[in-house]
């Protein structure tokens, strides 16, 4: 069996300005693994194990960004002002939950699941927990000003760690 090479853990973070980033989200990072810990914990656990595994792993355990990161997830998308289209998520598990983020100056803002049939009022300071790989998800139209933050995992990742990403969250992991 071939093993995979080590993902790429620094792809976008060589310059300094990055590394200040990642400074200045070690608290959102901490309030959303902290979401994640509460809505789906086995989850965050196959999370924490693969963090483990690139920690120790000596391909990957000394590159910079892995030294400032502390999200559960393993990626963030920032789109700043940016209209989404229809889309689901294809480098995660079906069972997977992505934390969507969203803060700015504006109004008018819905995060459709058309598959569902659902919009939600997706206004400043709003945080949403969905499988991005089975809910097809889209953000039309706002108006003013609007940041958001994508946190996803990826596969890859787990496969290379060799960590089972655990199952569809179940309500009998809170008793």
């Amino acid at each position: 069996m071939l093993l995979a090479p080590p993902p790429q853990v620094v792809a976008i973070f060589g310059s300094p300005s990055a590394f200040d980033w990642l400074n200045q989200m070690v608290e959102s990072n901490a309030v959303s693994s902290a979401i994640l810990v509460v809505i789906h914990p086995h989850l965050y656990a196959a999370r924490q194990q693969t963090l483990s595994h690139l920690w120790l792993s000596p391909e990957i355990r000394w590159q910079d960004v892995l030294k400032l990161w502390n999200s559960a997830f393993s990626g963030i998308s920032v789109i700043f002002n940016g209209r989404i289209q229809a889309h689901r998520d294809s480098q995660s598990r079906y069972h997977w939950y992505d934390l969507l983020v969203t803060l700015g100056h504006y109004q008018n803002c819905v995060l459709e699941l058309p598959g569902a049939g659902i919009s939600l009022d997706y206004g400043p300071g709003t945080v949403v927990g969905l499988s991005g790989m089975v809910l097809q998800h889209q953000v039309s139209k706002f108006e003013g000003e609007r940041v958001s933050y994508a946190h996803f995992m990826r596969d890859n990742v787990h496969e290379w760690a060799r960590v089972p990403g655990g199952s569809w969250m179940k309500m009998s992991y809170y008793k």
